[in-house]
């Protein structure tokens, strides 16, 4: 078991990565930009900072792209029930809504659904508004040279 401090180093520490991977000029509110998470990592606090940051980018009227893959694509599926996290009590997935409230896109990495497992997942099972990626709209994103990426 972690103790408090531990825990809590811990959580600062990628805190602070998170924000040593958005440069100010991508916080800043007079110049837009269009950013790509995406977000791979099971760890629940990994994906709740992910989440947190594009929801002040998308408030930043940022236009935010966010690509769920492997076992984080779980967050795009309406039975999904992650654990919430201190200290707003909020889950990871319903930090994600709330950046999709900003107007925040989500899409699943195309080979979740069919390699999903014990259970192969259709696109009827996501939640609304969440959609599969198409991997040569991804390439484009990736090699646009003013699109930010970020990774979770």
């Amino acid at each position: 078991m972690m103790t408090l401090q531990l825990r809590n180093f811990v959580i600062t520490g990628f805190a602070a990565l998170a924000l040593l991977a958005v440069p100010a000029q991508a916080l800043a509110e007079d110049s837009p930009r269009e950013v790509l998470m995406l977000v791979n990592s099971e760890q629940d606090q990994v994906q709740g900072m992910a989440m947190t940051t594009a929801s002040q980018l998308a408030q930043r009227d940022h236009s935010v792209h966010i690509i769920l893959c492997g076992e984080a694509a779980e967050l795009g599926l309406e039975e999904y029930l992650p654990q919430t996290l201190a200290p707003r009590d909020i889950s990871a997935k319903e930090l994600m809504q709330e950046a999709m409230s900003f107007g925040a896109t989500v899409e699943v990495c195309h080979l979740f659904l069919p390699n999903s497992g014990y259970r192969q997942y259709d696109e009827e099972d996501l939640l609304e508004d969440v959609t599969v990626n198409n991997p040569e709209e991804m390439a484009k994103m990736v090699s646009d040279d003013e699109m930010r990426v970020l990774s979770y």
